[in-house]
């Protein structure tokens, strides 16, 4: 009679991530969650930006949204991004039953709609992530997980190691073995650029809005060239954050949502085995 060889996978737990990075994790998708919400409805009682000091309606803007067909029986709304415009009719843009314009970025703007009541939320969002992203940041740099865990070493950024990570993205391989046990080079930049790039430029551009801020730093106005070029700024970081916050999400569910979520919550989480 022959044999039978069986063969058994044991599944590595590790903790992936320390207490002090999941509650800025969540701390962040919070306050991010927040100030998305808040700053669309601000954004959409003027949806235009503009670059220097002054902006207003009748003044060439860098991105507009507006009608572009009065006619009442079928406005039509048009997205303009520098020389180039698109019809957004129904989708970006709606006429209410009173016959107001209403511009759409994510859902209407609520009936009770209150402009005081919304800034107040979308300040105190801010400074929630104001405060969070300066104790994260003291922690990667005093605890040393910046240049441990976050900085690429030399073999990441080689072009061979760089061209595999893009491959297996664009695959959605999920990661496995060794692998999985550290960020890869995409998730490396990715999170470099948000905790070094975006969040700062969000704080700042933010900071230069304020009347009271720049009253005594008014050299915030010579960093971004304007408050309407700082208002700009802060739509476009608050538009790439968006976008790495969809990337994100999709990668949690190529690397496993059950797996992915409990590491963020317990910090366990398992490695699989290599194929």
């Amino acid at each position: 009679m022959n044999g039978t060889k069986t063969t058994t996978t044991t599944v590595e737990i590790m903790v992936r991530h320390p207490w002090p990075v999941r509650l800025w994790h969540w701390t962040n998708a919070l306050a991010v969650t927040l100030s998305l919400v808040t700053g669309l409805l601000i954004f959409n009682i003027h949806p235009s930006l503009y670059w220097g000091e002054d902006g207003h309606a009748g003044m060439p803007s860098i991105l507009s949204l507006s009608v572009s067909d009065p006619d009442p029986k079928r406005p039509r709304f048009e997205l303009r991004v520098g020389s180039h415009h698109w019809d957004v009719t129904d989708w970006m843009g709606v006429i209410d039953n009173e016959g107001n314009d209403q511009y759409v970025l994510v859902a209407a703007t609520p009936a009770d709609f209150q402009f005081g009541g919304t800034r107040i939320w979308h300040f105190m969002s801010a400074w929630i992530l104001v405060t969070a992203w300066l104790v994260y940041a003291l922690y990667l740099v005093v605890g040393g997980r910046l240049a441990r865990v976050l900085w690429p070493t030399r073999e990441d950024r080689s072009l061979r190691n760089f061209a595999y990570e893009l491959r297996q993205h664009v695959l959605l391989r999920r990661a496995r073995g060794e692998a999985a046990k550290r960020y890869n080079l995409l998730q490396k930049i990715s999170y470099l650029a948000v905790v070094l790039v975006l969040v700062p430029a969000l704080i700042l551009s933010g900071l230069t809005m304020s009347n009271s801020v720049t009253a005594v730093f008014p050299d915030l106005f010579s960093l971004f060239g304007g408050r309407q070029s700082a208002r700009s700024i802060h739509f476009i970081a608050a538009a790439l954050l968006l976008v790495f916050v969809a990337v994100h999400l999709v990668q949690v569910l190529v690397a496993g949502f059950f797996n992915s979520m409990r590491s963020m919550l317990t910090g366990r989480y398992a490695i699989e085995p290599e194929k």
